[in-house]
């Protein structure tokens, strides 16, 4: 039985094979509700529940309406919802044209269940998340510019520094904490101080601050 607090996912992939694991992933996972399945972007636009989903995991590669072409379709019926891109690309283009369209979080394909699950989770939390080779693109995009960053000029504490460092390489809150030996809820809660230091609101306006974009 689902309860009033699950997360509640809708998802738009055209690979019928990927799209039953992960519905099935999805199904059988504590703490989700999977509200719609679609299996291109066409349907999605015409059938997705608008008001009743809380992150919609969405393919990019699919044949007619690409994955950012519907989720540009949708947002304007979905401001609440979250958009977390699910791919095999991780090409410059791919990725900014997808986080210009307004995804909050880029994983790829070849990202494990449970990093899928964590993925869902972080962004349901307020994250952003990203694959690591997605997250290195973007601070080798942003960081040439303010390569100075970080020393001596920086409102960041030490700790929140490399809590920041590690989010720009596409780590999850488990994996910070496990890395800094730390709680998941004290790297929340230096994530929330950085945030508020920064006046921004997720992991890509973080590193687009701090780096200097």
């Amino acid at each position: 039985m689902n309860g009033a607090s699950d997360i509640r996912v809708a998802l738009v992939e055209d690979d019928p094979v990927i799209r039953e694991t992960i519905a099935h992933l999805l199904r059988l996972e504590k703490g989700f509700d999977l509200m719609s399945v679609f299996a291109n972007g066409e349907d999605a636009v015409a059938g997705m529940p608008r008001k009743e989903v809380d992150i919609v995991l969405m393919d990019i590669s699919m044949p007619g309406m690409t994955g950012i072409d519907c989720m540009r379709e949708l947002r304007g019926d979905m401001p609440a919802t979250q958009f977390l891109m699910y791919t095999m690309h991780d090409d410059d283009h791919r990725v900014f044209e997808a986080l210009k369209g307004g995804a909050t979080g880029y994983i790829l394909k070849s990202s494990s269940p449970d990093q899928i699950i964590e993925a869902i989770k972080e962004l349901h939390q307020g994250g952003a998340p990203m694959s690591t080779a997605v997250a290195r693109r973007v601070v080798a995009h942003f960081r040439p510019v303010h390569q100075q960053s970080a020393k001596g000029k920086s409102p960041l504490s030490e700790r929140e520094h490399a809590v920041l460092e590690l989010l720009s390489q596409g780590l999850l809150y488990k994996e910070i904490a496990d890395r800094l030996g730390l709680t998941i809820g004290t790297v929340k809660q230096h994530i929330h101080r950085m945030y508020g230091k920064l006046h921004v609101q997720n992991r890509v306006e973080a590193v687009n601050k701090f780096y200097g974009r």
